[in-house]
């Protein structure tokens, strides 16, 4: 889980960077070329045999998967780009919420009574930021919230494929599946996903060459990487712990975001912040034995 959190931070803060220089959609597609070439090159260099294990009997469970992730990934990417980022990382904790909800509906199981407190707490602390942050409900905000839940879909989704499968077949699939789709919107972009204005920039002094290489790098690394690993991860935890896990990465963009790029989020988030993350860790805590889901379960959701 570590390397996803990494690999994370790595694509929020490039996201946030090439913003500036590129589209929603073009961010999107530079990252799912990158992420298809560096799959792509693994399964060529595993051999045939491997080669042989890619393509799995029935495709709809990826393609399902792979539209869906695609639409959270645009509304993530256009969130990041427009919103500020307080308002970004307070939504991006409610994936636990969502999860919990999700689960409930599809599979009718309830959270345990300690993830139950944690989800608790959780909303609560949201719900203070949220209030802090004085924000009204508006298409953009809409758009990071539909971003936050077709994200937190996928990552239940994962784990029966994850069952099912090697991690670099999901990769894989779901780039390939997403590269035409990415390419057909890049040719009809509109006009409102133009960049803004003027690019963000580090906090010191760097060459511009120099970030929006390093910025594209770690788009596509990341993105090969945050997929790999959170497949690995759900192989072992339930889908609540996962998407509590998940929520880790926000305090550390928001640092990262604080030493390069010099966004310094309101104090007055600090305490609020603190007992959202509090609802995060008791949520994640492991669960008694035997509630664990299976994979097969978790994945219809």
């Amino acid at each position: 889980m570590s390397a996803y959190l990494a690999s994370y931070l790595a694509i929020a803060l490039s996201i946030r960077l090439l913003s500036g220089y590129l589209t929603v959609i073009e961010i999107g597609l530079l990252r799912s070329i990158g992420s298809l070439a560096i799959a792509g090159s693994a399964v060529w260099a595993g051999g045939a045999e491997q080669r042989r294990t890619i393509l799995p009997p029935k495709l709809r469970e990826d393609i399902a998967r792979s539209i869906l992730h695609l639409v959270g990934s645009l509304a993530l990417i256009w969130s990041l780009a427009h919103l500020p980022l307080a308002l970004v990382t307070t939504i991006e904790f409610t994936g636990p919420l969502f999860a919990g909800v999700l689960l409930f509906l599809v599979l009718r199981r309830r959270p345990s009574t300690g993830a139950t407190v944690g989800l608790a707490v959780l909303a609560t602390g949201i719900g203070l930021l949220v209030f802090r942050l004085d924000a009204v409900p508006n298409r953009d905000l809409a758009i990071a919230i539909g971003a936050v839940a077709a994200l937190t879909s996928t990552n239940l989704m994962l784990a029966r494929l994850a069952a099912q499968r090697s991690t670099l077949s999901i990769v894989l699939l779901m780039h390939t599946i997403q590269l035409p789709l990415y390419l057909l919107l890049w040719f009809f972009v509109p006009e409102q996903w133009s960049p803004p204005p003027q690019p963000y920039r580090l906090a010191f002094a760097l060459p511009e060459l120099a970030v929006i290489g390093g910025a594209v790098l770690a788009l596509i690394v990341g993105g090969f990487v945050s997929q790999a690993a959170l497949a690995n991860a759900s192989r072992h935890a339930t889908p609540l712990q996962l998407c509590s896990g998940d929520t880790l990465r926000v305090p550390l963009i928001t640092l990262a975001a604080y030493l390069l790029l010099a966004e310094l989020p309101p104090s007055e988030l600090l305490l609020p912040g603190l007992w959202v993350l509090c609802g995060v860790v008791i949520t994640s805590l492991p669960a008694a034995p035997g509630s664990k889901l299976r994979p097969e379960q978790a994945g219809r959701a």
